[in-house]
This record gives C-alpha cells, structure tokens and sequence, in this order.
C-alpha cells in the first residue's frame, strides 16, 4: 500500500512542480518556446514605443516651425495628422503590451489553481494515511490490552506456557514477527507521512514563488496602462490641435483673400500705425531708465496655440505673434513684464471678426507698456482695456480682455515685443509659461 501511494504522490509533486517551473519559464527563461514568445513581443513592443516616442519628437519640432501663413500652417496640419498617426500607433502598440502581460498573468493564474488542487490532494492524502496510523495504533493497542487481560504481558509468560521446545520456539518466533510487522507498519506510515508533508511544503513554496510573479507582472501591466491613459490624452490634445490648425487655415485664407482685395488700403493703414507706434514709443520712452530685468511672461495664460507666427506673411511683415484658442474670448491678457502704460486706445466698439479695419489702425482696443531699455511690449484686439496711460503695472497683473476688435477675423491676441522702437520675434525671447 505504502509503494502504491508514494508513487501517485511523486508523480503529483513531479508534476506540479515541472508546471510551477514552466511557469517561472514564462516570465524569466528563454529557454521555453512559447515562453520566449512573450518575453520577445514584449521587448520587441517596447523598441516600437521607443522608435515612435523619436518619431514624436521630430514632427513636435516641425510642427513648432511651421506656424506663420496658411501654406506653412498646412505643412503644420501635415505634421499634426502624421504625429496623430503615430501616437494612435503608440497606444495600439501599449494594448499589445497589456495584452501579452494579461496572457502571462492568466497562464500563472492557472498554474497556481492547479498547485492549490495539488496541495489539496496532498492534505486529503495526509489526512487519510493520518487515520490509517491512527487505525493501526489502535488495533496495537487493543492486542496489548489483550495480551495485559489474558496474563500474557511478558516473553516469559509465553514461553512458561509453551507445551514443548518446539511449541516455544514456534511462540517466540511468533512474537518476534508481530512486533516486527507492527514496528514496521507504524514507521512506514509515519514516513509515508512525513514524505507528503515535504511534498506538500514544496508545492507552497511553488504556489509563493508565482504570486510574486503574478504581482510583479500586475505591476509592469499597470504601468504601461498608465503610458496608455496618458497616449490616450495626448491624441485627444492631437486632434484638437488639428481641428484648431483647420480653423486657422480657413481663418488665413480668407485674411489673405481680404488682404490682397484690399492691399493698398491696408498698406496704407499698416504704415500709419506704424508712425503712430514709434512716435508714441520716442515720445514716452524717452528717459525711461534701464530695462527692468527678468524674462518675458506668456502674455495669455493657459492659451498656447499661436494662430500666426512672427515674420513675413502676404509680402508684410507680422510683427508680432497671434495666441488663439478654443474659449479664448474674454480671458485675461497679463503684463508680460514690469512697467509703465504708454499708449491706451480703449474705444473700438465692434468686437467681431471682420477682414477690414474699423479702428485703432487694425489693433482695435490696444495697449502698450514701457519696460525700460528701449523695450516696449504691445498687447491688440482686446475686447477692453482694464489700464490707462501711466499705470505702473507689474508682471502678471491683468491688463485687459481677449477680444475681435480692429482688423481681426476671429478672437485672439496679437502680441509684439519692440527694441528701440524695432518689432523681434516674442517667440525668441523664451516667454515664461
């Protein structure tokens, strides 16, 4: 009986614990074929996510460049959709990911049922070889008693009784083998025993060892979902970036129409304000002191999108940058430094897009302020100006409201940095966000 049991018990453990190692081999060896799938895609996947996050970076910095006319805008648009392409790749490759931690984790999951079915067998094999000990040491006990009751408690005893020679040894011989059989068949029980509870031992261990594997691939599994949530935030910025770079284009296109209707006219306009600016700046800047120092703030906060970039456009120059945005209208237009308010014309009353000028030569409602050294920021189309010529204001204060007023197709804020009276390009001036 002991042989019959010890081997279905060997065969047990053998088998789960070559299914614990296969398993192990599923995460950490290469030497299992379909073991060694998984670890492949997985790495393989990663390099994808790497090549794709390179790619990302290169059509950020075109798209960075591409932002002055409605041609350019159009290469932009080009970039943006390439660079949305891209992250929907990003985010396919991170499903496969965790797709393959989640095949992994559900083959550990299944091996650890199938060690719990084994430890299980292992306990009920225990319990029952328990009371088969306990069956035999009582059947000892009762012979004992037996023997105690019949006056037959010692060899002596026995042999006394013993008709002849013969008939005493074959008593002795008896005895002998009876406490033998009954030596034995305790010790072997309790081997048997002790052997299935370092089986069983050794099954809990393996049963330890994947939970701490199935625990370290829940981990790795939860990380790449976060990559995905925060891919998943980043297409849905793509593709508002492109819907804003459609409008932009259609908003160009139809500024550029009007302005080439109409050029003489507007460069008429464009060289006035442009006399009216330097004059007001020579007049006012006149003695003004030193720069004040520190760097350029973002002139709209929260609003990042530049509609049109500084440089030239339609044969002119734009002298400054266009920040627009999906809700920009009335939010707050800040000091982009220190200073002193030169130049305030708060009286432009038609706030919407229009493709012709109606005051405030093209600017609308505008302001300007004097920041020392020659440096002079000017703030257009504002829906009001909150300040009035000789404020001192200081960096951050809000100063007015993101409007439509002037020569303006839609709500934006066109910003412009001046050095001695000359427009530079705010975006070289690495403006604080």
């Amino acid at each position: 009986m002991k042989t019959s049991i010890t081997k279905n018990m060997r065969k047990t453990l053998c088998f789960a614990l070559a299914l614990a190692l296969t398993t192990g081999m599923l995460v950490f060896s290469g030497s299992n074929t379909e073991v060694k799938t998984h670890a492949a895609t997985i790495e393989e996947l990663q390099q994808k996510l790497e090549e794709y996050a390179q790619k990302q970076e290169e059509l950020d910095n075109q798209i960075n460049a591409t932002r002055n006319d409605a041609a350019k805008e159009k290469q932009n648009q080009q970039a943006i959709n390439s660079n949305i392409a891209t992250t929907e790749e990003k985010i396919r490759t991170l499903k496969d990911i965790i797709t393959e931690y989640g095949d992994n984790i559900s083959d550990i999951e299944d091996s650890i049922e199938t060690l719990e079915n084994n430890i299980a067998e292992t306990e009920e094999q225990i319990a029952d070889q328990k009371a088969e000990i306990d069956e035999n040491i009582e059947l000892y006990k009762k012979r004992l008693r037996a023997m105690y009751l019949s006056g037959n408690d010692s060899m002596a005893s026995i042999l006394v009784d013993a008709s002849d020679f013969y008939d005493m040894l074959m008593k002795m011989e008896l005895v002998k083998r009876m406490a033998e059989h009954d030596n034995a068949l305790i010790t072997g029980l309790i081997d048997l025993k002790d052997e299935y509870e370092a089986n069983q031992a050794l099954l809990e261990s393996a049963k330890s060892d994947l939970g701490i594997q199935k625990n370290s691939l829940e981990d790795e599994k939860a990380a790449v979902e976060v990559q995905k949530s925060e891919m998943d935030n980043e297409l849905s910025k793509l593709n508002t970036l492109y819907s804003q770079s459609a409008d932009a284009i259609r908003a160009l296109e139809a500024e550029e129409a009007s302005y080439r209707a109409q050029k003489a006219e507007i460069d008429k306009m464009e060289e006035d304000a442009e006399n009216q600016i330097k004059s007001i700046i020579a007049a006012m800047t006149a003695g003004s002191g030193e720069f004040v120092g520190g760097s350029f703030l973002w002139p709209v906060p929260g609003y990042y999108y530049i509609s049109s970039g500084y440089g030239t456009r339609w044969g002119t120059l734009h002298k400054g940058i266009d920040i627009a945005g999906s809700g920009i209208s009335g939010q707050p237009i800040v000091a982009a430094n220190a200073g002193t308010v030169i130049a305030v014309v708060n009286t432009c009353p038609h706030n919407y897009g229009k493709n012709s000028n109606c005051c405030g030569n093209g600017y609308g409602r505008y302001c300007m302020i004097d920041h020392g050294g020659g440096y002079v920021t000017l703030y257009g189309h504002a829906t009001n100006i909150s300040v009035n010529v000789g404020d001192v204001v200081s960096a951050g204060q809000q100063i007015g409201t993101v409007g439509t007023t002037g020569y303006s197709t839609g709500y934006h804020c066109h910003f412009e940095i001046r050095v001695d009276g000359t427009p530079k390009d705010p975006q070289s001036f690495d403006l604080i966000k």
